[in-house]
């Protein structure tokens, strides 16, 4: 552990936001350089170690395992949160009325990607130095490719949240580097897309190490990537294509099979053995790791309602919720009812903030349908279930929606595609035709089927502003909710205020029009 904190400062030698401040105060012989660190591949090693370490890195307030990296995602259809309490920051999102001054949300959706981005420049940086000193060529770029789809990831995450952004390449402080300005969209995902192409050209195909950056990883996020291009904003259509058939070879080619049952896909004694997991973040609770802040907080407090000591500070809306399908699905993804030691049962309409809660994450905390006071204490943050990023069902879905846009490919296997997640949602055999079957479909209909297929997984509000569906999907928002404060038909609130402390550090920046 103590190589990594020190390889996480030797990474972090350029700076934005709050962390410039320590940098500007270094004497240069307290970095660590590219040229002295990398001595052997196993240096590479601990480097992109320390890199996937910031997805996970510090659950309270910047991981992707906390329920704060989800408050920039809060103005979707799906979640919401209480009107008052201490969690402003999910307040703000869920009514589209977050500002630059607030840190919380501005810090898990800015610096934990650009932590990540720091950290894979500096393995990239290291990747033509070790060939120089004799190491395996193939090896160093195999490792090094990992970096590339890091790198390709966060600022496909920043991309889609904040717009233009400063284009960071390297890891060395200059005065040029911090005062970098705002590097347009399209330029972006430029550049996402070349470091992806690093990363297919020289990732094993054989690795399926599902926690760390694999071909088959890089080939779904790059489906991803050609989905979103071909919307808002640069809507560029013949992305549909593109990514139908990125997302047709992982289907295809790839050792990922779709599961027939729903709930298996999160049991957490099959988190390393189930057939969806294409990329997935595995987090270390406090028994195995006490004080290492690799916990995934959200699933075991800020989800749960009080009677399991929970935070309950985050539950699901009403509307989208008696719009998710009957079945088996939203049975296992939701916890509509608690019951007592009685044999009595308490609805969601009874618990404190009259709303169902996201069970999908429990596994491996508590049993929603063992008694509720036997289980009280036992929401303490130990969860360390595996978090999915992308799943073979997403390939089924992506190719689906591409094909109902123009991108080509077969309209039978993509409805068939479709139909398959319909009827595992509903509970009956995924590969034999169903009564409630659809006989057509359209773009809309994916998206839908997305919505409840991925709840929790961090997908909808990107899907819903790509597709520039977030004012419809608000507007049969429950009147009984929290109001809104942001008009949701204003595209200006589809990308976040840039934090304030960089505008004032950076005067080259400028802020998102609100």
């Amino acid at each position: 552990m103590n190589n990594i904190k020190k390889i996480l400062v030797a990474g972090a030698l350029f700076c934005l936001g709050t962390s410039c401040d320590a940098i500007l105060t270094e004497t240069p012989e307290d970095r660590t350089t590219v040229n002295n660190f990398f001595q052997s591949s196993e240096n590479l090693d601990h480097a992109l170690t320390a890199a996937y370490r910031q997805l996970v890195d510090n659950a309270w307030h910047k991981g992707m395992g906390g329920a704060r990296s989800r408050t920039i995602f809060a103005g979707a259809d799906d979640f919401t949160t209480q009107p008052g309490g201490n969690k402003v920051d999910w307040y703000l999102g869920d009514v589209l009325s977050i500002g630059a001054s607030d840190q919380n949300i501005s810090g898990t959706g800015w610096k934990m990607p650009y932590d990540v981005i720091l950290q894979s420049n500096f393995v990239i940086q290291g990747i033509d130095e070790l060939i120089a000193k004799g190491e395996n060529e193939m090896a160093v770029k195999a490792m090094g490719a990992e970096a590339y789809f890091l790198r390709a990831w966060a600022y496909f995450r920043l991309v889609r949240l904040y717009g233009d952004l400063p284009l960071v390449l390297n890891p060395s402080y200059s005065q040029e580097n911090a005062n970098l300005s705002r590097t347009p969209v399209k330029e972006i995902y430029v550049q996402i897309l070349s470091d992806l192409d690093y990363a297919l050209n020289h990732l094993p195909q054989g690795s399926l190490e599902r926690a760390r950056g694999t071909y088959w990883a890089a080939k779904a996020l790059k489906a991803d990537v050609h989905l979103t291009m071909a919307g808002w904003p640069l809507k560029a259509s013949e992305n549909y294509a593109l990514a139908l058939k990125e997302a047709k070879e992982v289907i295809d080619q790839g050792p990922f099979i779709f599961e027939d049952d729903f709930a298996g896909i999160f049991d957490y004694d099959r988190q390393d053995t189930n057939t969806e997991y294409i990329w997935q973040l595995k987090f270390c609770n406090e028994v195995k790791c006490p004080g290492a802040g690799l916990i995934a907080p959200y699933a075991s407090q800020s989800n749960k309602p009080d009677q399991l000591g929970g935070f309950q500070d985050i539950f699901v809306e009403i509307a989208f919720y008696n719009k998710f399908p009957e079945g088996a699905r939203k049975e296992f993804s939701f916890l509509s009812e608690l019951v007592s030691k009685d044999g009595s049962t308490i609805s969601w309409e009874e618990f404190t903030w009259k709303h169902p809660f996201l069970s999908k994450f429990y596994s491996g905390t508590v049993d929603k349908y063992a008694p509720y006071e036997d289980q009280v204490g036992t929401t303490a943050p130990l969860s360390d279930l595996d978090m999915p990023l992308y799943r073979i069902t997403e390939m089924m879905l992506i190719y689906a929606e591409a094909q109902a846009n123009g991108g080509g490919g077969d309209a039978g296997l993509a409805l068939e595609y479709l139909n398959k997640v319909r009827r595992r949602g509903k509970g009956v055999n995924p590969n034999k035709a169903d009564a409630d079957d659809l006989m057509t479909f359209t773009a809309q209909d994916v998206l839908d089927e997305r919505g409840w297929e991925f709840i929790g997984e961090q997908k909808r509000w990107f899907d819903l502003i790509r597709t520039e569906t977030l004012a419809q999907a608000l507007s049969d928002r429950d009147p009984s909710e929290v109001p809104l404060i942001g008009d949701p038909s204003n595209k200006n609130l589809y990308w976040h205020p840039l934090p304030a402390i960089d505008l004032e550090l950076n005067p080259n920046l400028t802020q998102n029009p609100r």
